[in-house]
């Protein structure tokens, strides 16, 4: 298990499953007439989670390995894919901005935080590299 996530509309708790590829919805209450837990397949090494704004909350998944944002209905119909660019590629965390842009979190040659293009994954602003001490770690 890699990332978690609680909404409070769909009353669900979402885990990512990095090994599995896989993310899984558990119901948050404990009833009787609740419904089941559910999994579905995701793209390679989901990670970090969270939701879409405005209206019924969709799982957006950050999939590391093979480096895209997929938005999952709370049921498990994937609604739509946003491949990043080569540069934004090792993905860690997306959350939504707006309905045209989302902040992204990635390793690469420098950890760093994005802004992408929920058009076409291109990277609209860049920052600094988180700090220092990142750096090291990643061999920059």
């Amino acid at each position: 298990m890699y990332g978690l996530a609680a909404c409070s509309v769909t009353e669900r708790l979402y885990i990512s499953d990095w090994d599995n590829d896989q993310l899984h919805a558990v119901p948050l209450a404990n009833d009787e007439l609740d419904e089941e837990s559910a999994s579905w397949d995701v793209a390679n090494q989901p990670c970090g989670l969270s939701f879409t704004l405005g209206g019924q909350p969709n799982v957006l998944v950050a999939c590391h390995g093979a480096g895209k944002i997929q938005e999952w209905s709370p049921d498990g119909i994937l609604i739509r894919q946003i491949q990043l660019a080569d540069e934004s590629r090792l993905i860690w965390h997306a959350l939504q901005l707006t309905s045209t842009e989302m902040v992204v979190s990635h390793e690469g040659s420098q950890h760093r935080v994005v802004v992408i293009s929920t058009e076409d994954g291109q990277v609209l602003t860049v920052t600094e590299p988180v700090c220092s001490c990142v750096q090291g770690l990643y061999g920059a």
